[in-house]
């Protein structure tokens, strides 16, 4: 949280900002007030929570002089859903076209509404970096358990997303959000709606351990969400997204309740359990790109490296050790170097 003194008039204001990939984002609902009933939301209906509304034009001011400051590289607009869906994000494109009028050119991201009409869709695409609806939980039964008057998840949710992600023409630009553990759901029933997701084109999905708020219906009757499980499943997502794996060799990793096995090495397990470096290694002069993204310590950018060194026929030792550079002890486990040339100094 950053206070912030407005240089037209006395005025203070506590602007949240959050860490990210891009650099700090400022995060803000254009109104905390809320008609629905989520049992783990702080803002749901019938909370005694302040409720904030904040006018477009104050928005877009106070924003701008934290970005002139320096202060966040771009802002993600959610909102608390009091009215129906399409004024809601028709307010917050307001504020992102007044943005676009006066030359900021940075990171927008909106948050939509359930039931959101196509017609906003494709304009928020238009006008932001990335859009997206969070899903809460991975499926129907769950989600009304936790949200029960928010929509109907298929039609209001999944539909929305799909067909946001079908006319974005890159998967990042649209994205979703679970909310892990709020809904008693395993790891597999996450993982299979997440594969499914990625299949249609959402290209990033992120997994919020559930924290219990006091004074919200949930909170007596779930624990917090460990944030290790929540590593556990972003590992899964890039492995199915970045590495090409399939629902069916994640869930190598699963154990019978449903969960994924205790490691920081997600990749590890699962190679362990297709028995890679102890019933067989695999060849690099041979193997696909898809055996090679396998192999713990080879990811995407590597493989080709290493496929493409290979067609040129200069594929060594000493070429695969400086491919692999730190992780070379970490990969030579699992492979089968016996007929690669090269000294054999491992």
């Amino acid at each position: 949280m950053v206070e912030l003194k407005l240089v037209d008039k006395v005025e203070r204001i506590e602007a949240p900002v959050y860490k990210s990939v891009g650099g700090p984002i400022f995060k803000i609902a254009i109104t905390t007030a809320c008609r629905m009933d989520c049992l783990y939301c702080p803002f749901r209906a019938g909370s005694s929570c302040a409720r904030i509304f904040w006018q477009p034009e104050k928005l877009v001011r106070v924003f701008m002089t934290l970005y002139r400051h320096g202060v966040v590289k771009g802002i993600f607009l959610t909102s608390g859903y009091y009215s129906d869906s399409d004024r809601i994000v028709e307010q917050m494109l307001e504020v992102v076209e007044k943005l676009r009028k006066i030359g900021y050119k940075g990171y927008v991201h909106v948050r939509l509404m359930p039931g959101t009409s196509k017609h906003l869709i494709r304009e928020a695409l238009r006008l932001c970096d990335r859009v997206g609806i969070n899903v809460e939980a991975p499926s129907k039964h769950h989600f009304s358990e936790i949200a029960p008057s928010k929509g109907d998840w298929r039609h209001d949710i999944i539909d929305r997303l799909v067909y946001a992600a079908s006319i974005a023409g890159k998967p990042d630009k649209v994205d979703t959000q679970f909310v892990v553990g709020a809904s008693g759901e395993s790891d597999r029933e996450i993982l299979e709606t997440s594969y499914w997701l990625i299949g249609r084109g959402i290209g990033r999905l992120h997994y919020s351990p559930y924290t219990p708020i006091p004074g919200t219906p949930l909170a007596r009757k779930r624990p917090p969400t460990q944030y290790d499980r929540v590593y556990r499943l972003y590992q899964a997502w890039s492995l199915m997204r970045y590495y090409g794996y399939s629902l069916d060799r994640i869930k190598l990793a699963l154990r019978e309740d449903g969960m994924l096995v205790k490691t920081r090495d997600l990749k590890r397990v699962i190679a362990e359990r297709l028995g890679i470096g102890r019933e067989y290694r695999v060849d690099p002069l041979e193997a696909k790109l898809e055996e090679l993204l396998l192999v713990p310590g080879i990811g995407p950018q590597t493989a080709h490296r290493i496929v493409e060194m290979r067609e040129k026929g200069r594929l060594t030792l000493d070429v695969l050790r400086r491919i692999l550079g730190g992780r070379w002890r970490k990969a030579v486990r699992y492979l089968d170097l016996t007929r690669l040339p090269g000294k054999r100094l491992l």
